[in-house]
């Protein structure tokens, strides 16, 4: 037990935002606090001058917390973790939900990759400890290999970040009538597009009327194009972004889930967090992605889902009517090696072991 200490945590989002990230943030207060811990909210917006009064605004807190948590991305925040464990000496835990340097929005021979590059070997030489959670792209041995002059002793690898169960449990699901497909979360032009979906949900349909896919989040004109082409303009809804609360209930009461993870080398190893809400809700995904990625093989092992190639209209259909049919073997047993109660026990026991 920590006996009532403080952690200035240092995040990028208002915990009153209407936002996953803000809700995972309310998680992490509520579970600290739960284990005795103290905790002050160090907001930084990831601008220049962001940053610097972010810093300036931090100082007193860290100087009465007994241990500075940074949380990336963005990388503003491990610098200015940096800067106030240097400046109040308290110590300090830089936490990677997602890699700095190992990013496929950081072009590898920019500058802004050799400053990461900077900062990733300042965090590993100075940190008091460094946290990476299993499920981001980077491999096993990453900090060991990237960084062989450098004591690498002070990084733990920690769980999957995971789903939060007591809100998964105390959530009713929502009732539908038709069967009915649920795709949560944002679309990148070029990379992860419904395209492949909906042409095998037009395969599928056929005259069909029992059914329909949702789309919660954003939405395009092309997008529409794409299902008057292929004849399900009628089978489909789409829906602005939704609180997670809200979320959790619709992904519950859906007949499948939809993941869409395209076939960019650069994300092979990448688990998104929306991978663990579609966990927690235990139903089966559908997901569109490239059979080698990571993801693709935790889907497949656990029972999760099924996975279809990028551009493979007809597995799309062959997908949706194995689950209807009650033909695919979903198994949901593995959950609960998914759970954010997991991952933040591991989490917690870092900050004891630091202060």
């Amino acid at each position: 037990m920590n006996r009532g200490r403080t952690v200035l945590l240092l995040t990028n989002h208002r915990l009153d935002e209407s936002s996953g990230h803000a809700a995972r943030f309310k998680t992490r207060v509520g579970a600290l606090t739960d284990r005795g811990w103290n905790v002050e909210i160090g907001f930084v917006e990831p601008t220049p001058t962001g940053t610097l009064g972010g810093l300036v605004r931090c100082i007193r807190k860290a100087r009465q917390a007994d241990i500075i948590n940074s949380v990336s991305n963005p990388p503003q925040l491990h610098i200015v973790g940096a800067l106030l464990a240097r400046l109040t000496s308290t110590p300090w835990v830089a936490e990677f939900r997602d890699p700095l340097l190992n990013n496929p929005d950081v072009n590898p021979d920019s500058h802004a990759a050799t400053l990461r590059r900077r900062l990733e070997r300042y965090i590993v030489a100075n940190a008091d400890a460094v946290v990476w959670y299993n499920g981001i792209q980077i491999p096993d041995d990453y900090f060991e290999t990237a960084y062989p002059d450098l004591d690498t002793s002070s990084v733990r690898k920690l769980p999957y970040i995971g789903f939060e169960a007591d809100t998964f449990a105390s959530i009713e699901p929502e009732t539908y009538d038709p069967f009915t497909i649920t795709y949560a979360g944002s679309f990148y032009e070029g990379w992860i597009e419904p395209h492949t979906f909906i042409r095998g949900l037009g395969e599928y349909v056929n005259g069909t009327s029992d059914i329909r896919a949702q789309f919660y989040g954003d939405w395009s004109s092309e997008y529409d194009r794409v299902a008057s082409n292929s004849g399900v303009t009628d089978y489909i809804e789409t829906h602005e972004f939704v609180p997670h609360t809200e979320i959790v209930g619709i992904l519950k009461g859906s007949d499948a889930l939809l993941y869409i993870g395209g076939q960019d080398p650069r994300n092979a190893r990448n688990l998104p967090t929306k991978l663990y809400d579609y966990i927690g809700a235990r139903r089966p995904i559908i997901a569109v992605v490239d059979p080698s990625f990571r993801i693709a093989q935790l889907i497949d092992e656990s029972g999760f889902g099924t996975v279809v190639n990028p551009g493979d209209r007809d597995g799309i259909a062959d997908a949706i009517e194995r689950i209807r049919n009650g033909k695919f073997d979903y198994d949901p047993s593995g959950a609960e090696n998914f759970t954010r109660e997991r991952s933040n026990d591991a989490y917690a026991k870092t900050l004891e072991s630091v202060v």
